[in-house]
């Protein structure tokens, strides 16, 4: 009889865990497709250029996306830029007709590479203290980004907000 309810128990406990994530990031994994950040900034770089040869410096248009992908942490911090947050204002107000969303959600950026490109990447502030503590300089780790852009005659902004990060 014990045998038979460990038996049971053990069958239980095998397929009700089959479910839930190894890691826990599952969902973050299926809503933020994971891209060659690289080919994405050239892609966006020369469309870019392709719109300012057509229309000039000032058209504008601006797309967002969910984005992961590696990079390394260079270590370095600083207050967010900010052009940087106004744009990513911008943005917001026309994707979901406000940008109030971001008053308070974000202080700083942090400085990352990919190959030999170096970005700076704004974190929301709730995040802050455990990338602090789990990512290291020189550490790379899998960033999960809002991607915000925004043309206009003040320039092109390419912003990948920090919503979450894994430790690699």
């Amino acid at each position: 009889m014990i045998k038979s309810l460990f038996a049971i128990l053990a069958f239980t406990i095998a397929f009700t865990t089959a479910g839930y994530s190894q890691d826990g990031f599952d969902e973050w994994n299926r809503n933020y497709k994971e891209v060659n950040l690289i080919k994405i900034l050239q892609f966006e770089r020369k469309y870019a250029d392709s719109i300012e040869m057509k229309s000039g410096a000032s058209a504008y248009y601006t797309r967002t996306d969910k984005y992961r992908f590696n990079a390394t942490f260079l270590g370095e911090k600083r207050k967010i830029d900010p052009q940087v947050l106004r744009s990513m204002k911008n943005v917001f107000k026309l994707f979901s007709g406000s940008s109030t969303q971001l008053d308070g959600l974000i202080d700083n950026e942090y400085l990352f590479q990919i190959g030999e490109t170096q970005f700076w990447a704004p974190i929301q502030k709730q995040l802050e203290k455990s990338f602090n503590k789990e990512i290291k300089k020189g550490k790379e780790t899998h960033l999960f980004c809002l991607f915000l852009n925004e043309h206009s005659s003040n320039g092109l902004f390419n912003t990948l907000l920090i919503s979450e990060f894994k430790k690699e």
